[in-house]
Order: C-alpha cells, then sequence, then structure tokens
C-alpha cells in the first residue's frame, strides 16, 4: 500500500487539497510515497517549516498543512 503526502489550503469552503483548488500545476502536487513512515516524516517536516516557508507571510503558513492519504492504486 501507498501513501501521499497532500498539501490543504484554507478556503472560504474549509480545507481543501491542492488538487481541487488547482495549485498541483505550480508545484504543490501530492507526492507518492512506498510506506506510511516515509510519509510521516516528510509530513511532519513539511508541517514543522511552514513558519519559514511562508516568513513573509506567516498567517497565510497557518492555513496550508499537509498529511498523509491512502493510495488506493
Amino acid at each position: 500500500m501507498k501513501w501521499a503526502l497532500v498539501v490543504y489550503f484554507m478556503t472560504a469552503s474549509g480545507w481543501q487539497s491542492a488538487e481541487v483548488l488547482g495549485k498541483d500545476k505550480i508545484g504543490w502536487s501530492s507526492i507518492v510515497y512506498a510506506t506510511y513512515q516515509q510519509c510521516s516524516s516528510q509530513v511532519r517536516m513539511f508541517n514543522f517549516n511552514r513558519d519559514s516557508m511562508f516568513k513573509e507571510d506567516p498567517e497565510y503558513g497557518n492555513r496550508v498543512k499537509a498529511k498523509c492519504e491512502r493510495v488506493e492504486k
């Protein structure tokens, strides 16, 4: 079973994935990992480093998160 790191953005409609919002076309597409451990390690790193990734707009960083989701393929 594979796992995908999926990035979510807070919108007026709630949390929506980058793919739903069309942001996958500008570099926010999901990344598939062979194991949950690999995925969760990257999710922790992404969520921990949000402040430095969005240092110009820290409030925007609070509206972005990543999580692991099981890939059925």
